[in-house]
């Protein structure tokens, strides 16, 4: 490479493109982006009025309810949505592993040391955890719907009086939209499949032991390669890598997935009585605080202490006198990641046994209420309880696993800085000189 000054994200772009093959920087991003428009702007219309529309040959409160929870487990849009996103994030920590050694390439550039990575070997990695997600989403949706909606099917669940015929709405649509998703995951699969190929070709061509990054080029140093740099200082792979993408998985879980799938809770919440306020009030004594809600929260609060952190390394490198060198700057700014993380790890224990003491592991079906102004003890139907109870073991699975990460990440970090030893760079400093000072004595002596 010739010597030239690059940008940050040229930087990174030029890593990626070393790595993928004409497969992995066309087809797949523009396959990927393909997907999510058509997710966004046509899927979620189909489904859009489901359940107001869905009918059954029946009057019985509860029996719609019940029968449309049978027809959809899992909703569609809400599991291509769970891929897609599962699908991106491999994407996202390989981007983020590339940031990381751009930023390393930034604090060696000054002088003749350089930068190994292991880019090929991550690469590989992502590309095999992507095979593995669409595979298991093609058989999780051909389990659940095969390969064709049905536009009426016979249902006998309780509390259905009797085996009575259901109408699903759109449902020729909804199966054109089935069958293009699905050859979308099997190109997606085919793609992988040959850049993976690809990936193990180019093994036999070059080894992956370290592989030198830093030849020559130069990155333009900014305030966001310098925030970045005193970051990075501190953090291990998992805080630069897997973590933050962890954490943008699950916003976008909670707002493209769990915030639709209780939108309208209260309004399909249905009771036995045709006494007014009954079901309403029966909702609101079974779940005083709503799942999206308590989630949302939950999120918030565990980007507060990022945010926070990140504030306050603006704060350091905006005040930063001459006379603070960058030890000192180090030593503080690990302490805050050390409370981050510590604030991090705190509250994903305390939502996520939160959840288990408030809501359970999974929803019932049917509740038994006895609450004013309901005339008596009532049997109320939650509507996709087999679907609300999947996120809430998705959203649990996704605390818990940030909250064992974030722990493993704090103690890397004190296993590894030491920050309780403060003095320890002045003694590593002061013995150079003392080796120095005998050296010359014995020079003298002799």
């Amino acid at each position: 490479m010739t010597n030239q000054k690059l940008g940050f994200l040229s930087s990174v772009l030029c890593k990626w493109h070393a790595q993928a093959t004409l497969i992995g920087k066309y087809l797949l991003p523009v396959l990927l982006l393909i997907r999510f428009v058509m997710l966004g702007a046509a899927v979620q219309t189909a489904w859009l009025n489901d359940r107001e529309e869905f009918l059954c040959s029946t009057q019985q409160p509860g029996c719609e309810t019940a029968c449309f929870d049978a027809v959809t487990p899992l909703s569609l849009p809400r599991l291509w949505t769970l891929q897609l996103v599962l699908v991106l994030a491999p994407g996202l920590v390989f981007l983020c592993y590339l940031i990381h050694l751009t930023n390393q390439e930034t604090q060696v550039q000054r002088g003749n040391d350089e930068v190994k990575g292991h880019t090929l070997s991550v690469y590989r990695a992502c590309v095999a955890f992507v095979i593995v997600v669409e595979v298991g989403c093609i058989a999780a949706q051909w389990l659940l719907y095969g390969f064709e909606l049905s536009t009426d099917f016979s249902c006998g669940r309780s509390p259905c009086p009797m085996r009575v015929d259901c109408f699903l709405p759109h449902a020729w649509e909804k199966t054109v939209f089935l069958r293009i998703m699905f050859t979308a995951s099997s190109v997606s699969i085919l793609l992988n499949v040959v850049e993976a190929v690809c990936m193990l070709r180019a093994k036999l061509r070059r080894t992956d032991g370290g592989e030198t990054l830093q030849s020559g080029s130069q990155v333009e140093e900014s305030v966001l390669s310098r925030l970045l740099a005193l970051w990075h200082s501190h953090a291990g792979f998992l805080g630069k890598t897997v973590l933050p993408v962890l954490q943008l998985v699950r916003i976008v879980l909670v707002g493209a997935a769990v915030q639709p799938l209780w939108s309208h809770d209260l309004k399909y919440f249905v009771c036995d009585t045709d006494q007014p306020a009954c079901s309403r009030e029966a909702y609101n004594f079974a779940f005083p605080f709503s799942w999206h809600q308590y989630w949302t929260l939950q999120v918030v609060f565990v980007l507060a202490p990022g945010l926070i952190y990140f504030s306050y390394l603006v704060h350091l490198l905006v005040t930063q006198k001459q006379s603070e060198t960058g030890t000192v700057i180090k030593r503080q700014s690990l302490w805050a990641y050390l409370g981050f993380l510590s604030a991090v790890v705190l509250l994903e224990v305390g939502f996520a046994v939160g959840q288990c003491l408030k809501f359970g592991l999974f929803l019932p079906p049917m509740f038994n209420v006895a609450v004013s102004p309901c005339p008596h003890t009532v049997d109320c139907f939650l509507p996709q309880p087999n679907e609300k109870s999947v996120f809430m073991f998705i959203m649990l699975v996704l605390a818990c696993l940030s909250g064992l990460l974030t722990l493993v990440e704090m103690c890397m970090v004190l296993k590894t800085k030491k920050p309780w030893k403060k003095h320890e760079d002045n003694r590593e400093n002061s013995i150079p000189c003392t080796e120095m000072m005998s050296n010359d004595k014995e020079e003298g002596d002799a």
